[in-house]
């Protein structure tokens, strides 16, 4: 199976849609003062996890970076909501994005990089066709048109990891004060270390990387509904 990552055309790069959005996901953890690395903030978000049991009004409303006492305390109530198996960090957002949108989108959106939105039609062809790792929440949008498709964000869960190899030596130790991970700054040249690309799935995120990742099966399918403003950009594997 190949894989790709998403990217998004250039600025100056003439497109076929219009659409714009502009929202938030509900829910933010604030970046966090470490006493070893100083002020730190990801990029993970997964709107599949629903905190609005969690009552703490400062998750709506971060007000910026926080103590790592205050951090600690936000994680240990967030954390019982979050699968085991995934992150929760400095900068992670939670729950549905909300916002508005105007114009016209195309199957598939990408722009910022870390955000894959899909058309509604996307989402019931890739699900019809048994896509696996599909893990697709409604954006709570407002819009002046009446007309316009629901727009559904893509979770990427960081399964995957980039070989070791294409890293090389620009990386910083993960913190066992504030729990930052492992991290490093994305090479130009990248390629997948292919024991940890998860079997089976078409669609999933890389650990302590931003791009997200297809399959090809993924690109086929919903290349079927027209073009989008997206270039997908081969991924190669290596043991």
């Amino acid at each position: 199976m190949r894989y790709f990552t998403v990217e998004s055309f250039s600025f100056d790069e003439p497109g076929h849609w219009s659409g714009e959005y502009r929202a938030r996901h509900r829910w933010h953890l604030s970046g966090v003062d470490c006493p070893r690395y100083g002020i730190w903030s990801g990029l993970s978000a997964f709107p599949s996890v629903d905190l609005s049991a969690v009552d703490e009004p400062v998750l709506a409303n971060p007000k910026g970076p926080t103590s790592l006492e205050e951090y600690n305390r936000l994680v240990a109530l967030v954390r019982p909501f979050v699968p085991p198996e995934l992150p929760v960090l400095a900068g992670g957002s939670f729950g549905p994005m909300v916002g508005t949108a105007q114009g016209r989108f195309g199957p598939v959106t990408c722009c910022p990089s870390w955000e894959l939105i899909l058309r509604e039609d996307a989402v019931e062809l890739l699900k019809a066709e048994g896509l696996q790792g599909i893990i697709a929440v409604r954006m709570e949008l407002r819009s002046r048109r009446s007309t316009m498709p629901a727009l559904y964000e893509l979770e990427a869960r960081p399964l995957a990891k980039l070989h070791p190899d294409c890293i090389g030596e620009f990386k910083t130790p993960a913190c066992d004060i504030c729990g930052k991970p492992e991290s490093f700054r994305l090479p130009p040249k990248r390629w997948l270390l292919r024991s940890s690309i998860p079997e089976g799935l078409d669609f999933f995120g890389i650990k302590g990387a931003s791009p997200r990742v297809v399959s090809e099966r993924f690109v086929e399918t919903v290349q079927r509904l027209g073009p989008s403003d997206v270039h997908y950009q081969e991924l190669p594997a290596a043991d």
